[in-house]
This record gives C-alpha cells, sequence and structure tokens, in this order.
C-alpha cells in the first residue's frame, strides 16, 4: 500500500484547498493511475487509499466542482442520478455543441427546426452531412431537446 501512496502523491499538487491531479487524464478530463496492471480514476483511487468504501452503485463525485481535484475531503459518494444533477446545477453537462461528436452547432439545429424553406429531411441532411434519421431526431426533439 505505500507503493501505491508514493506513486499517487508523486503526482499530486497540494494547493490551500485542492489536491490537484498532474498525472495522465482520460478523455473526459478525469485524472487516471494504473497501479498493479489496473486503471483508476485518480478521484477514485484517492478515495480508496484514504480508506473509504464505495458503495455498490456508487461512483464518486466532487464536492468542490474541481474534476482535478483529488483531496478525499473534497469528494464524496452519490449515485449517477445525483451526478448527473451536479452536472446541470454546474453547467457541465456535455449536449449540444458541447459534445465532442456533434457534428451540428445550436445554429443548424434552430434552423432545421424553423425550416423556412420547407426543404425535406434529406435535404437538410446533405447540406449538413448527417444522417436522415439524425434529422428527424431533431425536428422531434427526441435530441437537442434542451434547446427552447
Amino acid at each position: 500500500m505505500e507503493e501505491a501512496r508514493d506513486r499517487f502523491f508523486s503526482k499530486v499538487n497540494k494547493t490551500e484547498t485542492c489536491w490537484l491531479w498532474t498525472g495522465s487524464n482520460n478523455i473526459d478530463g478525469y485524472g487516471i493511475i494504473t497501479f498493479q496492471k489496473n486503471r483508476y480514476l485518480s478521484h477514485r483511487f484517492s478515495w480508496l487509499l484514504a480508506g473509504n468504501a464505495i458503495p455498490e452503485g456508487h461512483l464518486i463525485r466532487h464536492k468542490c466542482r474541481n474534476r482535478h481535484c483529488v483531496n478525499p475531503e473534497h469528494l464524496e459518494t452519490g449515485t449517477h442520478q445525483q451526478n448527473a444533477s451536479d452536472r446541470i446545477r454546474d453547467g457541465t453537462e456535455t449536449k449540444g455543441n458541447r459534445n465532442g461528436k456533434s457534428k451540428l452547432t445550436e445554429e443548424q439545429v434552430r434552423a432545421i427546426r424553423a425550416n423556412p424553406d420547407n426543404k425535406t429531411n434529406r435535404e437538410f441532411a446533405k447540406e449538413y452531412g448527417v444522417h436522415n434519421t439524425t434529422i428527424a431526431d431533431i425536428i422531434h426533439r427526441r435530441t437537442w431537446n434542451h434547446l427552447t
């Protein structure tokens, strides 16, 4: 366990409040650490190093709202639903333009919904380089439903 602690803290910058992860990050920007051939999110690893358990079906949430923080005093367990509510509260949801996989902009989605030229779904799809069903999903508010 001492090896785990040493390795972990060699990648932590302790500030007056947060302990900031300085090691590698995953695609979502959360710290990652590999130990004994297992890969962990750095904040989960910190929680476990501090001697805390993670209840079944729970994850580790950031009370300080800083995804790079690994200070166990700034962490807590919670459900996926609580975590989703945190993202809404903090404005960090990855909907629309904030989703790295999005091919359309909010302006384009609004144009599709307004459709002043009576274009077909196929015409929009060709114009924007997406599939017909993408356009139908937008029109029927199965996607981009956060836009008013």
